[in-house]
């Protein structure tokens, strides 16, 4: 029965007590006519699984650990104000639960979370626990309630293809009602290791009855989502992967307890993903921390695709010749700085003994030099893994091991972080040499994952998750070994750019995606997930690269930081003035990139590696005032050629198409493939007053040409 309702901004929020599967939490966009609660078939907002508990609904072994004995839980206290709702939970026996659910009024996202508390007088051993459940989705305005025509909408990731949009009926995944309201069905899917973004993104959304329901996971480590359905409704639930999909259980002592990690959920009216994935980015963007050399989004330059692998003092001082005069705050020295003399820069990782020939007057020679040239200077490490060819790599006692074997994933080995011995090596080998050398930036990658876990705890999961947590603790303490220290989070990309981790840094580079030709569309793709000033997009310019390129380029990484990288001090003056133009452009819209939100995002490409047709994505400023078009043309056929602009007009271009504002349109006309460019656009009553109090930034909008319809990137 109805325990108690709430209405927070545009959401109302329901807690239901006495059902068959406990206490019950259901979101509805404000005002939605529930009628009868219990009709909903809501199920707890607790799930939870202690060993010895069975399952309460038939034929779920194997498929779900939802709704076993332990969610038969009572509600004991709720407390709540305009930030949110606490509520207390208990089985009776000594088995409590908090229940925390708080509320963002600006951009109606809701933290929820999970604590347990073990006071039975004796060990419990956790299975499962979940940071939320969602019951009762459905369309309750219609006669009888029901999901049907609902939609599942996910984002599935792999290495250079993160975060891309996968939408599926419930009904072509098995999800229709049975007749007879037995055969429980579930949709369970996550990642079981600690490259988080591998498989799908943290993300689901349920998409139908006229509204959209979001769910986003803090997740380093192993996690999962279900969709659950046994009658006319379903249920969303997601959090650390339990026993079945992520081998995971933890003892609790008496007397002792275990908090889960965030999920976001946001509620909207209408079918909008876009506008659910505006509110997540924002809510995450308003709580970042970050140096105050960040504030102001400086444009990257990053020599891996310059060197690949080879840095040196020689190429380094060349390269910053070549960036002369051009607006670039952050000079990286990726991999290979520490290249041995008898092996390559890729299996070497783990000693971290910089090249005395790459490097004959010492790393911190070319680091003063990039602080001369105004750049903060940074450099790249894989700390938590070792490489075949490094020393360390035959450290057994400093490495993970599964079943009392070494952990071995092709050439990678992964350092135990639990052991003080590593602590001591790291801090040594890392902590010590970025304070000693004088970088002001660190580029953490990771290439590779443990999987389901390792030796070293009560079950494979805990340990893996326990060995995460303490990767976590290590940008705490990156912050206190070197004051004002921008971090970069990379994981072969994009692969751990989960909301908890980016949470802690500054940023993260968003896929290894470095000059292929769908880069923009990767970039688009996770936009949706990551807050703009976090998200690093490489912009690769290359000697041979035409004007249509390099715009192609530069726009790109428009979607969020730029990242320069490649050809610069070997490109001529013209190819450089049309980089500093684009530098230009997106310092001047980088109001519009941070603050804005996703009004549309155009794109009717099915194979990233073989692209027919055009993206075409706008964003628009927090006030509404301005809006910026990022348009990308393919190969043909491109079928679409203008994006709605009405009430706004131009105000500058940075692009080699030929286009025009016409009808409330702004109206391409490509004239051949692979062409793209930027433009921003202003409310007509505020144009003439922003004109006056800013100076012109970027040349006039008309169609640069030079280009034939066959030349290609």
């Amino acid at each position: 029965m109805l325990y108690k309702k709430y209405t927070f901004g545009d959401t109302d929020i329901y807690y239901i007590c006495g059902g068959d599967f406990g206490s019950g939490l259901m979101l509805f966009p404000a005002g939605t006519a529930i009628g009868d609660a219990d009709a909903l078939s809501p199920d707890g907002m607790v799930q939870a699984v202690l060993r010895g508990a069975r399952n309460l609904a038939d034929y779920t072994q194997g498929v779900t650990m939802r709704n076993y004995s332990s969610v038969l839980l009572d509600i004991l206290s709720q407390t709540a104000d305009e930030k949110g709702v606490v509520t207390l939970l208990s089985d009776g026996a000594g088995n409590e639960y908090e229940h925390t659910l708080r509320y963002d009024a600006e951009t109606g996202v809701f933290a929820v979370r999970v604590e347990y508390f073990n006071r039975t007088g004796k060990e419990q051993v956790l299975e499962s626990l979940q940071s939320f459940s969602v019951s009762g989705i459905c369309d309750p305005e219609k006669e009888k309630p029901t999901d049907e025509g609902f939609r599942l909408v996910r984002m599935v990731s792999a290495w250079s293809r993160e975060c891309r949009l996968k939408e599926e009926e419930f009904a072509d995944l098995g999800l229709d009602m049975s007749w007879g309201r037995y055969g429980v069905k579930c949709e369970r899917f996550g990642q079981a290791g600690s490259m988080p973004n591998r498989g799908y993104f943290p993300f689901a959304a349920i998409v139908g009855g006229g509204m959209t329901l979001a769910a986003m996971l803090e997740a380093p480590y192993s996690w999962q989502m279900e969709v659950y359905k046994e009658k006319e409704t379903c249920a969303l639930s997601g959090g650390l992967a339990d026993r079945e999909f992520g081998h995971w259980s933890k003892k609790i002592p008496a007397g002792g307890g275990f908090k889960t990690n965030y999920a976001y959920l946001t509620v909207r009216r209408g079918e909008d993903v876009d506008g659910a994935c505006n509110a997540f980015v924002r809510f995450q963007d308003e709580r970042l921390v970050v140096p105050e050399s960040e504030e102001s989004m400086p444009v990257l330059f990053n020599e891996y695709c310059t060197t690949w692998g080879v840095p040196s003092e020689e190429n380094i001082r060349a390269i910053l010749e070549g960036l002369k005069g051009l607006p670039i705050g952050i000079f990286v020295i990726d991999c290979g700085w520490y290249l041995p003399e008898n092996c390559g820069w890729c299996n070497a990782i783990g000693d971290w003994n910089e090249s005395k020939k790459l490097f004959p007057h010492g790393i911190e020679a070319v680091v003063a030099a990039i602080r001369e040239a105004g750049m903060i200077p940074g450099v790249w490490f894989e700390f938590e893994n070792v490489g075949c060819d490094s020393k360390k790599f035959k450290d057994a006692s400093s490495l993970l091991k599964r079943d009392g074997v070494v952990l071995t994933s092709k050439n990678r080995r992964f350092l135990d972080l639990r052991k003080d011995k590593v602590q001591k090596y790291l801090k040594e080998k890392m902590l010590d040499f970025l304070a000693q050398k004088g970088f002001g930036y660190i580029k953490i990658d990771y290439n590779d994952t443990f999987g389901m876990g390792a030796d070293g705890a009560e079950s494979l999961g805990e340990s893996g998750r326990q060995v995460t947590e303490l990767s976590l603790d290590y940008i705490a303490r990156l912050k206190e070994a070197v004051p004002g220290i921008v971090i970069e989070n990379c994981s072969s990309g994009g692969s751990r750019i989960e909301p908890k981790r980016m949470g802690m840094v500054s940023m993260c580079s968003f896929s290894d995606a470095h000059e292929c030709e769908e880069i923009p569309l990767v970039a688009a793709n996770i936009s949706r997930v990551v807050p703009a000033r976090q998200n690093q997009v490489w912009a690769t310019i290359r000697k041979e690269d035409t004007v249509d390129r390099i715009v192609w380029s530069m726009t790109a990484a428009m979607f969020g930081r730029v990242c320069i990288s490649g050809d610069m001090h070997l490109i001529d003056s013209a190819q450089k003035a049309k980089v500093k133009e684009g530098i230009d452009f997106y310092n001047a819209v980088k109001d519009i990139v941070r603050f804005g939100s996703i009004a549309e995002n155009f794109c009717n490409i099915r194979y990233y590696r073989d692209p027919k047709g055009c993206q075409i994505y706008k964003k628009v400023s927090k006030n509404g005032g301005r809006m910026l078009v990022l348009a990308h043309f393919f190969e043909r056929p491109h079928e679409r050629f203008e994006c709605g602009v009405k009430g706004y007009k131009l105000a500058a271009s940075y692009t080699t198409l030929d286009f025009e504002v016409k009808n409330g349109a702004l109206v391409f006309r490509p004239a051949g493939e692979y062409q793209g460019g930027a433009f921003l656009l202003e409310k007509e009553e505020k144009q003439e007053n922003a004109r006056r109090g800013r100076a012109a930034f970027c040349r006039a909008p008309v169609n640069l040409g030079g280009k034939n319809g066959d030349d290609r990137l």
